[in-house]
């Protein structure tokens, strides 16, 4: 037996059949299902996440440069100027909040104004259900698939009409006697369905039309869908529009802040979910804390020759650590080899599935290394606490050398 090294001498302490190394096996056993549980979970969560963003990647721009005031905005010649010379393509679009009536039915929807030579190849018009062969023209309507459905269209016929109503701005005034709404009646031209949340509550208007109809012409904000260099990551896009907008009354946003709440809800529910791991495995690692114990009372006898022979307390005791750390460690390692295999294989046939009606067949998966090392350092240093607290209570005397066999 090696005594000169701590760690080696708490390796050797785990080989044998004595019972501490069967108590010993089976917290390496728990440790290791907690840790493969805990990568597993997270890595659902992580492929959950990519998904969500994936559905929003045809639904929102790379970027989108707002007022800073919160409000619309008049044209700005200098801000338009630097958005010629850097390579992004942009348009802006203006937003109203309107009432939109077909027949006896009505339904509150957000009005999108987009430039006309934009429309044909917007990207919310890619998935088409029904549209006219007529060309469109300044009093055309783009339906989102569910309000085209509340209010009763399925197929277009081009022989319907809509009505929008909004309420006149203040600012503007409203005569003695005129209507205090905007009443615009406009043909459907097609309808469109690229997303849940934008189908049902989202209309497309030429921006042009929308600015005359409210005596308005003042813009939302700046959409940025894409860029000529095709290479750049949106991260990269975002930062340099920050560097382009500093010190401007205008800031940007990334295409996830569109979705705020809905990824605040999800990093919620994963912290939570995480925190409840954490216990679970806390909770697993308690029977090394048991084993560590175990090992100590086995070995008293040895314990006592080595300090008889003239090692330190401190140093013995140690060697318990180590015992404990090498089983934390060795757990974690094969929490990680578990997990990493359930994921390549989900990831790879699909083993989860989740049956008809879902945009993917099998559950989404995506293993992250940083974060499995993260979830592996936890177990191992609760692992080591657990164990320092165990060996501090290894009895060691010399008196159990002078007992009789």
């Amino acid at each position: 037996m090696n005594a000169s090294n701590p760690a080696k001498l708490g390796w050797r302490y785990l080989l044998g059949h004595k019972l501490s190394n069967g108590v010993t096996r089976a917290a390496a056993a728990g440790i290791s299902v907690g840790t493969a549980a805990m990568i597993i979970v997270l890595s659902a969560f992580n492929g959950l996440e990519s998904l969500v963003k994936s559905s929003f990647d045809d639904v929102h721009p790379i970027a989108e440069i707002f007022s800073k005031k919160e409000g619309r905005f008049f044209p700005d010649s200098l801000l338009i100027s630097n958005l010629n010379t850097s390579e992004h393509h942009w348009f802006p679009i203006l937003e109203q909040k309107a009432l939109i009536r077909s027949n006896q039915k009505e339904i509150l929807v957000d009005v999108i104004g987009i430039p006309f030579d934009e429309l044909e190849s917007f990207v919310w018009l890619d998935s088409l259900t029904s549209e006219l062969s007529i060309e469109p023209y300044d009093r055309s309507i783009w339906l989102g698939s569910e309000v085209a459905l509340k209010l009763g269209f399925i197929e277009l016929n081009g022989l319907s009409s809509v009505q929008l109503l909004w309420p006149r701005n203040n600012q503007i005034g409203i005569l003695n006697g005129s209507d205090p709404f905007f009443k615009e009646t406009l043909n459907p031209q097609a309808i469109f369905r690229i997303h849940s949340k934008i189908d049902s509550k989202n209309v497309l208007v030429p921006l042009n039309s929308l600015k005359t109809w409210g005596q308005d012409q003042r813009w939302s904000s700046i959409q940025i869908w894409e860029t000529q260099m095709n290479e750049r990551s949106p991260n990269s896009i975002i930062k340099e529009l920050e560097i382009l907008l500093k010190d401007s009354p205008y800031e940007v946003r990334s295409a996830e802040s569109q979705e705020a709440a809905i990824f605040s809800v999800m990093k919620s529910e994963g912290l939570m979910t995480s925190a409840i791991l954490a216990l679970i495995v806390l909770l697993a690692s308690l029977g090394l804390y048991s084993s560590t114990i175990l090992t100590g009372m086995e070995r008293e006898s040895q314990s006592a020759i080595l300090s008889a022979l003239g090692f330190s307390k401190s140093k013995i005791r140690k060697s318990f650590f180590w015992t404990g750390t090498w089983v934390s460690a060795f757990g974690s390692l094969l929490g990680l080899l578990v997990a990493s295999v359930a994921i390549w294989g989900q990831s790879t046939y699909g083993l989860i599935s989740l049956g008809e009606g879902y945009i993917v067949k099998a559950y989404p998966v995506e293993f992250s290394l940083i974060q499995s090392i993260q979830v592996c350092v936890y177990v191992i240093v609760i692992g080591m606490t657990l164990s320092a607290l165990a060996a501090g209570r290894v009895s060691i005397s010399t008196s159990r050398l002078r007992e009789k066999p």
